[in-house]
């Protein structure tokens, strides 16, 4: 296969990625109005699938996904979400992993 032909495959296969990525992402917007293991099996998926492509999570979502045991994060059902001094911390209930969010927020560790 000629180096043409890799590229127009990339750019199809980018797109088929981004088109389910969309879809999934759909899904865990509104997780009331699926079942409780179709949207843990999105958030699983979700995650393999921005890895396998390099595609990333969207803006906003990464928070959505425990990236610990790989479920849906859902406050004030598996996650619980406390706001100290503009620092938004994610905590799932199931695993303990916590995730940090916020404008000010720095890494203890870098300096």
């Amino acid at each position: 296969m000629s180096k043409r032909g890799r590229a127009r495959n990339l750019k199809a296969r980018k797109a088929r990625a981004n088109t389910s990525r969309n879809h999934l992402e759909n899904l865990l917007q509104e997780p009331w109005e699926h079942s409780e293991s179709s949207v843990n099996s999105a958030a699983k998926d979700i995650l393999h699938l921005s890895k396998k492509h390099r595609l990333g999570l969207p803006n906003g979502r990464r928070s959505w996904v425990c990236r610990s045991c790989k479920i849906a994060l859902r406050p004030g059902i598996n996650a619980s979400v406390r706001v100290r001094r503009k620092i938004w911390r994610i905590t799932c209930l199931s695993c303990g992993g916590t995730n940090r969010r916020g404008p000010d927020y720095l890494r203890s560790d870098v300096k």
